[in-house]
Parts: structure tokens; sequence; C-alpha cells
């Protein structure tokens, strides 16, 4: 009646990259198909500066037992140069509901939230090698880079964020030390010379403007999950020719550029689409090389579940981690 018990190290060691995003695009079937997932969340504000507390739960019938993530977030943290999310995982088997697991809920949630983008990079993005840009340089855009550097053809990548503007190199992530990564000079130089965008930011205002984008660009972004954050323009959303989401029930309620394009009247709610239909190649998204897409995560528990699963149960398989008698 063991718990296994799993750290950072642990986890990477269980799944690699193609695991991780495998996991992602399943999970984005899953949840668009609606019936096999059953999951609810909850949030609210805490007394720190920019602080937020959330649980969140879902189960994929067949493919998972019920997982749980709880955490908290302070965006704020990258001053103290540590991780914005700290959160805890644990599995449960699908019979009993006993616990079975204890995972590191920041890497679970750093690992799906960059393995999504990189899912829909994958579906979306050019499949040559190109210029790859990422608007951050905190976790969730080194794991983003680390991601679309094992499993796309990336020319090389660029990566602007304010603090690395202002330390240089320096302040890059270590793993990225033998990467082809360039820092760009502005985000306007990074949008005009990248194919693929990335922002990994939990920015209030955008960072990308419609007007700085080339054609047949890939706009993806991770930190556009409520009203009051929009990482892009609104002429960045109406540049779109095809708009895509992990759920766009789900957009509609809480993505900032969503929101906005649609009051705007630049973004029909129709013409909001699931990235599952991409996946399953029931859209093409895009008609041409020359059309700009958008797609924009919002974070599901399922892409939790079936990240952490995937983890405990290699993990278990291979004698990966510790065992506990609770």
């Amino acid at each position: 009646m063991d718990v296994l018990i799993l750290s950072d190290a642990q986890i990477r060691a269980a799944v690699g990259a193609a695991d991780v995003v495998d996991s992602q695009d399943r999970a984005f079937l899953l949840a668009a198909e609606g019936d096999g997932v059953r999951s609810a969340h909850t949030h609210y504000t805490t007394f720190a500066p920019d602080g937020m507390a959330f649980v969140h739960s879902a189960v994929a019938a067949g493919e998972t037992g019920v997982v749980f993530k709880a955490g908290t977030q302070h965006p704020r943290n990258a001053e103290r140069d540590l991780p914005t999310v700290h959160a805890t995982v644990t599995v449960h088997d699908p019979d009993s509901g006993r616990t079975v697991g204890v995972l590191n809920g920041t890497t679970i949630t750093a690992l799906r939230t960059a393995g999504g983008l990189v899912s829909a990079a994958r579906a979306l993005s050019p499949d040559r090698p190109h210029t790859v840009g990422v608007l951050g340089a905190g976790a969730q855009a080194t794991e983003f880079v680390g991601l679309m550097h094992a499993l796309l053809p990336v020319d090389r990548f660029l990566i602007w964020s304010p603090r690395l503007h202002a330390l240089g190199r320096a302040h890059l992530d270590a793993r990225l030390a033998d990467l082809p990564v360039e820092v760009a000079a502005s985000p306007r130089d990074l949008c005009e010379r990248s194919r693929t965008i990335a922002a990994c930011t939990l920015s209030r205002t955008p960072v990308i403007e419609g007007a700085w984008l080339g054609a047949g660009t890939t706009v993806l972004t991770m930190g556009s999950y409520a009203p009051d954050r929009c990482e892009i323009d609104v002429a960045c959303s109406a540049r779109a020719a095809r708009t895509f989401t992990d759920l766009p029930e789900q957009a509609l309620r809480s993505t900032g550029p969503v929101l906005e394009a649609v009051r705007a009247g630049m973004l029909k709610e129709e013409a909001v689409h699931p990235i599952a239909e991409v996946l399953r190649g029931d859209h093409p998204g895009r008609a041409d090389e020359a059309e700009t897409v958008v797609f924009h995560s919002n974070g599901l528990g399922v892409q939790d579940a079936l990240l952490a699963w995937r983890a405990y149960a290699a993990a278990r398989s291979n004698g990966i981690g510790t065992r506990v008698d609770l």
C-alpha cells in the first residue's frame, strides 16, 4: 500500500520530450470529445501581492485515475529567482481512489504547459527549419525551447524578456547554453524575424502587436488565460485567419485577447476552434502558408492528469521514485 513520490528529476527520468507532447495531444483530443473527461477547478486570490491559490482535478475514463493539482502562483517570484508556480500533484487509483502517487506539481505544470504549446506548434507551424521567437525567459519559456528543440525543426530561437534585456545572456537558463539561442533586440525585432512566436509571460498588456507580424506567422500564447491578461493586441487577433484554443467554451469565458476581439467585432465566437480539430485532421490549420494563425492555451485539468498519470505509470514500471508507506 505504498505511495510513489516523484521529484523533478525523477519525473524527467520517467518521461521524455515525446511523451510530454504526445500526452498533450491526447489531452486536447479528450477535452474536445467531452464525454471521456470529468474535471473541476477553483482558484482565489491570496493576501500576497498578485498571489493566487488553485486546485485542479480531472479524470479521463480508462486512461487515468483521479488527479489533483493544488498550488499557488506568485508572478513576483521571478524577482526572487523562484518559480512562479509551486504545486503538488496527487494521483489516485482508478477503482479504489487510494492515493498512489505524489508528484512535483511545479514540474508537471511547467512541462504540460510548454508541452501544450509545442503540441499546437507541431500542428500549426512549418514542418521545415525556421526561426522561433520566445517572449519570456522563465521556467515556461525554457521548457518550451527545450521541447521545441527536441521535437521540431528549428533553425534558431530568438528570446526576449525585460530581465534578459537588462542582464544579457547570463540570465538564460543553463539548459539553453548549447542550443541555437540568440537574444533579440526588442519584442518587435523578435516578432519581425520569427515564423513561430510563443508568448510565455503573465503580461496584462500586449507583448505582441499585429503590425509586427510577417505573413504565415504562428502565434502561441500561454499567459492570456484570464480576462485581464492580453499577451497579444487586438490587431494581432484581427490579423489571424484562424484562431484555435485548447477548449473554445473556456476561452470565450476567460481568454483576454479572445474576449477583446469578440467585443470589438473582429472575431466571431463560432470562429474559435479547438486545436483538436487540427490534431484529428478535420481542419487544415491554415488554408495556405501566408495565413497567420493564433493558438491560446488556457490550461486544462486533463492536461495535468494525462501527463501526471503517464509519469507515474512509467516511473512505477521502471523502478523510478521513492516509495513511502503513509
